[in-house]
């Protein structure tokens, strides 16, 4: 199987994406108390793509960026946000406000942001993914 080369500028797309896509979630929880769980991560991913784009910008030999990029820490965070279970932890706080409502429209509007959130949530991640192995398939 023929390896394709990864270059620097397929990163910095890749992590335009993952930028793009966590502004989008931290915009829709911005200032919204029971979301801030999701807002925090969506925070904190934009840092690790800040950073990991200023990593890029440095010249170094493509074999290198990708040593240095396997051991970064905004590179490992973004490999736990993957492994963290956010949505869970978010359902897990906002449940029980749901259960104690008694209006069933309010009760479906809670639910219909909860899935919006999970749909934004889960585009980041996805990009996230897709970063991760572009990274990976240089490695090996």
């Amino acid at each position: 199987m023929q390896h394709t080369v990864i270059t620097p500028e397929d990163l910095k797309v890749s992590l335009s994406q993952i930028r793009q896509t966590a502004a989008e979630l931290y915009r829709f929880t911005e200032k919204l108390t029971l979301l801030k769980i999701v807002h925090h991560v969506a925070v904190q991913v934009i840092k690790a793509v800040d950073t990991l784009q200023k990593e890029i910008q440095k010249p170094l030999a493509s074999a290198d960026l990708f040593t240095a990029l396997e051991s970064s820490k905004s590179v490992l965070f973004l490999e736990d946000v993957v492994d963290a279970d956010t949505m869970s932890e978010l359902e897990a706080y906002v449940l029980p406000f749901a259960k104690n409502l008694e209006d069933e429209e309010l009760t479906r509007f809670l639910s219909e942001v909860t899935d919006k959130i999970e749909d934004k949530y889960n585009a980041m991640l996805e990009k996230i993914h897709e970063f991760n192995a572009l990274i990976k398939d240089e490695l090996e």
